[in-house]
């Protein structure tokens, strides 16, 4: 029999041992996911009329209701004002023998409508219930609202009548940033023409994302819903022949008082989820920086992350009755320059590790919160990733989760070198 006095394992072997648990745990550590992320899995098919059909799911949204659909084309046009009117008019009462907008139709059946759009990707969103009680009228409705379109004159007379750019600041960066200032486009347009460029997204069609639970019969419903909706439409063959202005420069508009700044700079189409990470930073800490400055209003922010050529545009209001000199204010003390932050070596947080760390964690927080949703995915799908790039929803999907992992400085620092073309950073100077 065993003493039971004696030792199990004697010092040195008992040293051992804890070294391997510590080095054990030390592994387990380094390979456990260090924030809380789902898991998805994804499904594709495509429709008679071969447009891809990319579902996403996950085990937690099995037996919830919400279904996400989002038709994404790819009808290139650097007059977004155009795209603009398309789409505000298929927002209103486009339905056939209809005064009520979609979304008035589409509320009883517990569903609504959407609409995105910048000048290579345009999105057409609806949000329905995967209940076949809800989903089968809604469908249909929406089969005669993108297949028997009506624009009607009144509806676009009216719109018109309400000067719908006179408040769109990102217009007007789009144009200086991707069109030839002898070739800016048309201020307005005929209905046929919004007819026309509605046409022609129907036969651009990139591709058509699902997020959220589907049971069998609520998936062949869907199925056979998209072959009928798209029918006449036509997958996207054509190329995008859209430039980048590839000199800096500034524009002046009025005189007085500096009022507003308005930057815009082309970006490198994204390739990795680590490159979109650290986008998110890089807002995050430009807005943060700039509304700190004594100067400034108020700072607003829009990420154009468009399959080809994306761009990022920030809009600055100042205190007016301050100096002329945008980078000079009243007090004398240094003012962050605008343009410094497409430099990757003088961006204040690629310059503070401790700053980073701190937006990483809030970032890491709002990405675990906003993983869980359909209408997250369904706008990564449809905003962020794009079918037919190096960055594709699949490949979002089953990256995401390792990327944020190893989500450090280093890497942060590193993309942003990858991410911004200088030299095609626009600035326009409002004053007043």
């Amino acid at each position: 029999m065993r003493d039971t006095n004696k030792p199990l394992f004697s010092r040195p072997m008992l040293a051992v041992i804890m070294l391997f648990s510590s080095l054990a745990i030390w592994l387990l550590n380094l390979t456990a996911p260090s924030a809380n992320l789902p898991q998805t899995s994804i499904q594709e098919w495509s429709t008679k009329s071969n447009i891809p059909v990319i579902w996403l799911n996950q085990k937690d949204w099995q037996g919830s209701d919400k279904l996400e659909i989002r038709f994404s084309f790819r009808a290139a046009n650097t007059n977004t004002k155009l795209i603009q009117s398309t789409m505000a008019m298929l927002m209103s009462d486009a339905l056939p023998l209809s005064t009520a907008s979609i979304n008035q139709r589409l509320s009883p059946l517990a569903a609504s409508a959407m609409t995105y759009y910048d000048h290579e990707n345009q999105v057409i969103g609806l949000t329905i219930s995967n209940d076949p009680n809800y989903l089968i009228p809604a469908l249909k409705l929406a089969k005669t609202w993108l297949t028997e379109t009506k624009f009607k004159t009144r509806t676009y007379t009216n719109w018109l009548d309400r000067d719908p750019y006179q408040h769109e600041p990102l217009h007007e960066l789009e144009q200086v940033l991707f069109v030839k200032p002898s070739t800016l486009p048309q201020e307005q347009f005929s209905l046929s023409e919004v007819k026309n460029y509605y046409q022609n997204m129907t036969q651009s069609v990139s591709a058509i994302y699902l997020t959220g639970d589907l049971s069998d019969r609520s998936k062949a419903l869907v199925e056979a819903a998209l072959n009928a909706i798209t029918e006449n439409f036509s997958p996207n063959t054509m190329e995008n022949d859209i430039q980048i202005t590839s000199v800096s420069t500034v524009i002046q508009r009025h005189h007085g008082e500096l009022w507003q700044t308005r930057s815009a700079v082309a970006l490198t189409p994204l390739s990795n989820v680590t490159q979109w990470l650290s986008l998110q930073i890089w807002g995050a800490d430009l807005v943060n920086k700039l509304n700190n400055e004594e100067k400034i209003n108020f700072v607003q922010l829009n990420l154009t992350l468009a399959p080809q050529h994306p761009w990022v545009g920030w809009n600055v209001q100042y205190h007016l009755n301050d100096t002329l000199d945008a980078r000079t204010p009243s007090t004398g003390a240094p003012q962050l320059s605008l343009k410094s932050f497409v430099f990757a070596e003088q961006i204040p947080s690629s310059n503070d590790k401790d700053g980073f760390n701190a937006l990483r964690e809030q970032l890491l927080q709002q990405i675990e919160q906003n993983a869980q949703s359909p209408t997250w995915w369904a706008q990564i799908a449809s905003q962020v990733s794009h079918q037919n790039t190096e960055l594709t929803l699949e490949k979002f999907a089953n990256n995401y989760r390792e990327a944020v992992d190893n989500f450090n400085f280093q890497a942060y620092q590193e993309a942003l070198k990858e991410l911004f073309n200088a030299q095609t950073y626009q600035e326009i100077q409002v004053y007043q």
